[in-house]
């Protein structure tokens, strides 16, 4: 694979885990108590506040991984590259 394709792999899959997270944050924010009234139905111990941190937490995670798995890997590659392009 080519190191240019690497890297626009990994800042595509950057942008779109960030706009997944934006869109479940809007929803989150805009429709709140619809996806509440969903999940209560689904889990019906579930309180107001176990919700929210459940989203919030997995808004969290998602926003770690974005940057750990995608943004991390691509900063460095870019990096490598014009450390080996004003070396050769």
């Amino acid at each position: 694979m080519d190191r240019r394709f690497v890297e626009g792999v990994l800042l595509r899959c950057f942008i779109l885990g960030f706009v997944v997270l934006m869109i479940w944050f809007l929803f989150f924010l805009v429709g709140r108590g619809l996806i509440y009234d969903v999940h209560g139905s689904i889990f019906k111990q579930i309180t107001d506040r176990q919700f929210e941190v459940i989203h919030y937490c997995g808004m969290g995670l998602l926003k770690l991984f974005v940057f750990v798995f995608f943004l991390i890997p691509y900063v460095a590659m870019r990096w490598t590259a014009k450390g080996r392009k004003s070396v050769d």
